[in-house]
């Protein structure tokens, strides 16, 4: 029995060509601080054909060289736009099921409710989370089961988590 040998260079490009479903979720991130963290957001994002992604209340450069790094161009190839929580309390009317990765009081597992309708996911401050004012304009709340000893995972790959489970249920 054989795993086969590494796809690379072209074949591996038109491979990834025909997937081109790019109608993932918006990501909207509160208050996102780190490069590390967005050129992940970023990669992921793009690995799982999220096309918007909003930073409210950031002061990230985006010309950032090390950032464009991190995130291997994918930067230059989505739509980043920057709002305050105002304006985007304003825009929230855009989205028909908007939701939170955080852990709350009311949320449920990733892996017991259905995501699929979810058209933009709320992710947020790296040791904060998601301020209370954003938490109110989401429709759910959905958190990651965690089995180790330590509480939450990093949002970057927490966000990973939740986007491929979203895309394994479309």
């Amino acid at each position: 029995m054989s795993s086969g040998e590494q796809i690379k260079g072209q074949e591996l490009f038109l491979r990834q060509q025909s997937n081109n479903n790019k109608n993932g979720p918006s990501i909207i991130c509160d208050g996102i601080q780190t490069p590390e963290n967005f050129g992940s957001i970023l990669r992921v994002a793009d690995a799982t054909g999220c096309q918007n992604i909003c930073l409210l209340d950031s002061e990230l450069d985006l010309t950032n060289k090390k950032l464009s790094k991190l995130a291997r161009s994918t930067d230059q190839h989505l739509n980043i736009q920057h709002l305050t929580l105002q304006q985007f309390t304003e825009q929230r009317h855009q989205f028909k099921q908007l939701c939170a990765l955080e852990i709350t009081t009311q949320s449920t597992s990733l892996f017991e409710t259905n995501i699929s309708s979810c058209d933009g996911i709320v992710i947020g401050h790296e040791s904060q989370g998601i301020r209370a004012s954003l938490l109110n304009c989401c429709d759910s709340a959905i958190h990651l089961p965690m089995y180790g000893i330590n509480g939450s995972m990093n949002v970057s790959h927490a966000l990973s988590v939740f986007l491929y489970e979203w895309r394994r249920q479309q």
